[in-house]
């Protein structure tokens, strides 16, 4: 007979924890509670449970802080956040600190009883151990037992192998990360984006590879096709001074910022505006009277409604950005694939886009680029579903010019 799994229930409303006990013991988890943060660390500190269901607004210590906390502390035990307070804010917190689910009260037995089960007992998995049935293995391995995972895997596929937990299996040939939190398995690293999305990589776990790794790759070979670094400088990179002094000259190097662009002083500017207003200027000397904006706030618009891209471009061009737009799914897809942008402004409603399939597609071709969701449907759901692939805000419209300025500049502080 397989150990019941345990879940520790955290409310401050001894009611709240009474209920949600009744409710998962018929699905035969051994349940536990706690009525505030501390106590439930005490808990954690001296026994072993599979998921923590949390309670948000509690008094001395709330919820996010637990789940911060609980996910530094011991990364292996996953966590549900529940709240009679629900909000789109609240709900990107909670997943992009390590929650698995958020779940706003009131809810049914059968709702709150779905949710755990997807949480402690993944689709993959449930699949997985049927085929394991399926093929009649008896007594050939002991799942209470470690064991090496390529033993398992000839026997029932390499997708429920990848699943087992560390205490299934011996530590043998994987060096773990100190950090465990965001250590993953995929890409044999830390990744803040694994441990975002809840410490899975839905794209690694579909191809075997890693995202992040797979697109730095692409991106070196791209590179080495484009330049010999030996030879030219990639003005549009980075690189050392001395290196531009020594086919430039100096005075060229003046006019270069951090990022490696170069740009035209103000007072400068203005003279050649005047001059070239007065006609007094060759098409030479027109084109030197360029700013170029430096591509760490180069943000891409993703909006069928063209008045919402202009207004957004507009807001943030008096701040410095360098915004482009794209109002189709085509015209998005050919821009992403073209060049990575530092941030994205995405709206969910395109149309000929299934779902969050944009989403998915940034995530997956473009891992470092931030994604700010920007919908006029906005509700907890699609929140949390954004937030586990990676999007790290939801603004809801209308909005106003200062959210929509602090969101990009604190996305771009996260991409620096």
């Amino acid at each position: 007979m397989e150990k019941a799994l345990k879940i520790l229930v955290v409310d401050d409303e001894i009611g709240i924890c009474r209920n949600v006990e009744k409710i998962l013991r018929k699905n035969d988890y051994e349940v536990m509670h706690a009525q505030s943060a501390r106590e439930a660390l005490e808990k954690l500190s001296r026994d072993s449970f599979s998921l923590l269901i949390s309670d948000i607004v509690m008094p001395e210590m709330d919820g996010l802080e637990l789940l911060k906390l609980t996910k530094e502390q011991w990364p292996l035990t996953k966590v549900m956040m529940m709240t009679a307070y629900a909000s789109t804010d609240t709900a990107m917190k909670a997943i992009q600190l390590g929650a698995e689910d958020y779940v706003p009260k009131p809810f049914t037995p059968n709702g709150l009883r779905s949710k755990v089960e997807n949480v402690l007992i993944p689709e993959s998995v449930v699949e997985a151990r049927k085929g394991h049935k399926n093929k009649g293995l008896g007594g050939n391995i002991d799942v209470d037992m470690p064991f090496d995972r390529d033993e398992v895997a000839k026997y029932t596929g390499g997708e429920y192998a990848k699943m087992l937990g560390a205490s299934d299996m011996p530590g043998v040939g994987r060096p773990l990360s100190p950090d465990m939190a965001s250590y993953c398995p995929i890409g044999e690293m830390t990744c803040d984006i694994f441990k975002k999305l809840g410490n899975t990589c839905k794209g690694g776990t579909k191809t075997g590879e890693c995202p992040q790794k797979k697109a730095k790759a692409k991106k070196a070979a791209k590179g080495q096709l484009a330049f010999d670094a030996k030879i030219l400088i990639g003005i549009d990179q980075p690189f050392r001074y001395e290196e531009v002094v020594s086919v430039t000259g100096p005075e060229y190097v003046k006019n270069l910022q951090r990022e490696g662009v170069s740009f035209v002083p103000y007072e400068e500017l203005k003279k050649n505006v005047a001059r070239m207003m007065s006609g007094d200027v060759g098409d030479e000397s027109r084109d030197q009277v360029v700013i170029q904006i430096s591509a760490g706030k180069d943000v891409l618009v993703i909006d069928d409604e063209v008045a919402v891209n202009n207004n957004i471009r507009k807001i943030l061009v008096k701040k410095g950005y360098h915004v482009e737009q794209a109002v189709t799914k085509d015209e998005a897809l050919e821009k992403i694939e073209e060049r990575a942008y530092p941030l994205i402004l995405l709206d969910l409603r395109i149309p000929g886009v299934k779902g969050l399939e944009l989403l998915e597609t940034i995530r997956d071709r473009r891992p470092d680029t931030k994604v700010i969701i920007v919908t006029g449907y906005a509700n907890i759901e699609t929140a949390v579903e954004t937030a586990k692939l990676g999007a790290i805000d939801f603004l809801s419209k209308p909005f106003t010019p200062n959210e929509i300025r602090t969101a990009a500049e604190n996305a771009l502080q996260l991409a620096a």
